[in-house]
């Protein structure tokens, strides 16, 4: 055991760097291949890399799920911890435009996709450089890109199983489209928000009579295939099997009859377009109406439009509302809020337009993930709520093709004269249509020799969604490959699990009827102080790199526990020099201890325990039992107030300051069972840090217990265990010397002593066993005589 005093300061930004260069060097968190320790796979959320500004909810979210890493590391497991960098799809492309200014249609794919390769090259280093910086203790050496052939291969392998299995299919459909984006995409890509909006009362004919619909997109009559009434309706009943006129349009559409129409909503007519929302799209396929496709793929209205044509929807909203004021067919209007879906990544409304779309089957089999769901722990419970919410909620199939560059391409080319579509051979993967050759020189079909490619990418989460996958096959050992999956816990925010984790399990359940995962792990958003999502639009955070450098990687990680499992976390500024401070405790006790240990040596000495020891003791092994059991149960904020207790309240509050007066003493004995619990204690107290502040706890670790508990890092070391101890000693009334201590405390602060001045005598009030604890509490608060 080392000896040497420490300097008085500890120099936080060269031990961090020092150990981050160790810990490289070392590979101390590579994962051992064909090593029999059970295993712990994690399944990390690969971050977009569109992202050249780095914050404090970053951070948040990936060092919770390290603290549990680290801990079951401790704990003996053979942690699989790879990393991953999302840096294909929308939200990649949306950056690059945004950042350069670039319009699509004035550049060409490849030069595209070389700036969107240059840009996810740079997000990727930021990322590891800010995960370096924290200690993420990630396996650097089992990294993958889901643009990179790895990711590519296995995500066109799955298609080429999904169609096989009769669980993807193309069809021209309706399908959910983004004006801004210029793409098709899937219904948990929409987010709702509330917009203000005008009812408005619009008046038609059938025949000599008049009817009145009520419309919140009037834009859309050009659009109108049908009225619907109820048929219990009686000012309708008789226009069942009748015609209307379209106003403006002057065109006729049926008018039918539905049981669901509500007749208290509106004026209890239902104007059906094609296609303004899900009740549209249910009433065109089942009562097989005609088709009006208006709206273009860039938002603005098509032929059908008529005068309107080329107009944006807005536009077209407005200049419409004029025309029905002034011919007479506009009656009112009437101010509402409703929710309205926009596209997550743009913020801006979707429409439905008739496409050519791939989708894999998921709106039929809603009993089947929710069963899937239920066999998943969460982490928190009441997130699988969030999981059920949205499996019931689903309308449609997932879409997974995107009208995009920068993305997977589908291993699929077309017969041009039938269109059937010709897969690559697995063989052939990973490959890129649009530059290599078809299996095929004709087609199977018809025998047509013309093929061509599809221009189409997949969705970013059909990629992602096979991340379980793809990290097994960042392992050459075929033995060690198979246990890779499922993994043991997929971390993520809870705004992904509609997204990530569905889709994951649906993959997962087509390709080996089996969950991908076996523990969920859901965190929440970084807030700023005002309880506001920390983002880059609002400019509300102060950078990442700026935290570290002023306050270091353990107290920034220190705040991040703040939140208990799944819920949002403020930005504390105190936190984190909360943080600050039990790093500069941990090293003042540190000094402590070895100033007072001199050439002792860690030896069985538990027989010579005096009261104080034992209580300690007693209290260090209730403390592990909620710290263990609080990191089991992925709760990391748990842990951390359970060890801030032993720590602050008990052992350096109480027990330091019992034990002094033992140190500094002639009687050898006692001496020796106060440096044996004081070195045994703080021990156990660093490494059950050691998963929240891994930079302080291994430069002590090395400074004071390497030698003696024989391992090279912390990280590597046994998870602490109970201590055992004879039950000689009776200490179930310690808490009443500790109550005494604290009345003398109290009297000296009152009388503006110092804890250190000497009493002659002092009168206590606290009943007490004076034969058992007097003379140690006259020794621990120096009084000379106790009455």
């Amino acid at each position: 055991m080392n000896t040497e005093p420490l300097p008085k300061q500890y120099d936080r930004a060269v031990a961090e760097k020092k150990w981050r260069d160790i810990w490289k060097k070392e590979k101390t968190f590579q994962f051992k291949n064909n090593d029999n320790t059970p295993l712990y796979i994690v399944d990390t959320p690969p971050p977009y890399v569109s992202a050249d500004h780095l914050h404090a909810g970053h951070i948040m979210s990936y060092a919770q799920a390290e603290f549990i890493v680290r801990y079951k590391r401790m704990c003996g497991f053979n942690v699989f911890y790879p990393m991953g960098f999302d840096d294909n799809g929308l939200p990649t492309e949306r950056f690059v435009e945004k950042k350069y200014k670039i319009d699509k249609s004035k550049i060409t794919r490849s030069d595209f996709i070389k700036i969107c390769l240059k840009e996810t090259e740079i997000g990727a280093q930021t990322y590891k450089n800010l995960w370096d910086s924290l200690g993420i203790s990630v396996d650097w050496t089992k990294t993958y890109s889901t643009i990179g052939p790895l990711a590519t291969k296995i995500s066109q392998w799955s298609l080429l199983d999904l169609y096989k299995k009769g669980a993807l299919y193309r069809s021209e459909a309706p399908v959910l489209w983004c004006p801004s984006c210029k793409t098709a995409i899937a219904q948990a890509d929409l987010e709702d928000v509330e917009d203000d909006s005008k009812i408005n009362h619009i008046v038609c004919s059938s025949g000599s009579e008049q009817l009145t619909i009520a419309t919140s997109r009037p834009e859309l009559l050009p659009a109108c295939v049908a009225l619907y009434v109820n048929p219990n309706d009686k000012r309708y009943k008789h226009f069942i099997g009748k015609k209307a006129v379209v106003p403006l349009f002057d065109y006729e559409v049926p008018i039918l009859s539905s049981e669901k129409v509500d007749i208290e909503f509106g004026t209890g007519l239902m104007m059906v377009c094609t296609w303004g929302d899900k009740e549209d799209l249910e009433k065109w396929q089942t009562d097989k109406l005609a088709t009006r496709a208006l709206i273009r793929e860039d938002g603005r209205l098509n032929e059908l439009g008529g005068k309107y044509q080329g107009l944006k929807i807005e536009e077209a909203r407005a200049k419409i509302i004029s025309d029905l004021q002034k011919n007479g067919f506009l009656i009112k209007q009437e101010d509402i809020s409703h929710t309205l879906n926009v596209h997550e990544r743009c913020g801006v409304p979707v429409e439905f337009i008739l496409s050519k779309q791939w989708f894999i089957k998921i709106a039929d089999f809603k009993d089947k993930w929710l069963e899937y769901g239920k066999k998943l722990n969460w982490y928190p419970k009441t997130r699988q709520q969030d999981y059920d919410l949205w499996v019931n909620s689903i309308k449609w199939d997932w879409c997974i093709s995107r009208q995009r560059y920068y993305g997977v391409p589908f291993p699929v080319w077309y017969c041009k004269n039938c269109s059937e579509p010709i897969f690559a051979s697995e063989e052939m993967l990973p490959v890129n249509p649009m530059e290599d050759k078809p299996p095929v020189s004709s087609c199977l079909k018809c025998g047509h020799k013309e093929i061509v490619p599809e221009n189409d990418v997949m969705d970013t989460w059909a990629t992602s969604s096979v991340t379980p996958l793809i990290i097994r096959e960042l392992i050459a050992d075929e033995k060690t490959k198979i246990k890779l999956f499922p993994a043991t816990l997929r971390p993520n925010a809870f705004e992904i699990i509609r997204t990530w984790d569905f889709y994951t399990i649906v993959k997962s359940h087509y390709h080996f009827n089996n969950l991908p995962f076996r523990d969920v792990m859901i965190s929440g958003h970084g807030l700023d102080e005002h309880g506001r999502k920390i983002s880059k639009r609002l400019g509300n955070y102060i950078p990442s790199e700026k935290l570290l450098e002023e306050y270091g990687a353990d107290a920034i990680r220190y705040w991040a526990t703040g939140a208990t499992l799944g819920q949002n976390l403020r930005f504390n500024i105190q936190e984190i020099k909360k943080g600050k401070k039990t790093t500069i405790k941990l090293w003042n006790v540190a000094r402590l201890i070895l100033m007072s240990l001199e050439d002792f040596k860690l030896t069985k000495v538990s027989e010579d325990l005096e009261f104080a020891d034992c209580w300690i003791v007693q209290e260090l092994n209730q403390s592990l039992k909620n710290v263990s059991m609080a990191f089991d149960n992925y709760s990391y904020a748990k842990a951390k107030d359970e060890i801030d207790q032993l720590f602050w309240s008990k052992f350096t509050d109480y027990y330091l300051e019992f034990i002094k007066y033992r140190l500094a003493a002639s009687d050898n004995k006692s001496k020796k069972a106060a440096r044996y619990t004081l070195t045994k204690i703080f021990l156990a107290i660093l490494k059950m840090y050691a998963p929240i502040m891994p930079f302080i706890t291994e430069e002590l670790y090395n400074l004071i217990y390497k030698n003696s508990d024989g391992e090279k890092s912390i990280h590597l070391s046994d998870w602490p265990t109970e201590i055992t101890i004879k039950k000689d000693k009776d200490i179930s009334d310690f808490s009443q010397a500790i109550t005494a201590i604290d009345e003398i405390r109290k009297y000296k602060s009152e009388k503006g002593m110092s804890l250190g001045f000497e009493l002659e005598e002092y009168k206590l009030n606290t009943p007490i066993d004076k034969d058992k604890y007097g003379d140690f509490i006259k020794n621990a608060t120096k009084v000379k005589i106790l009455m």
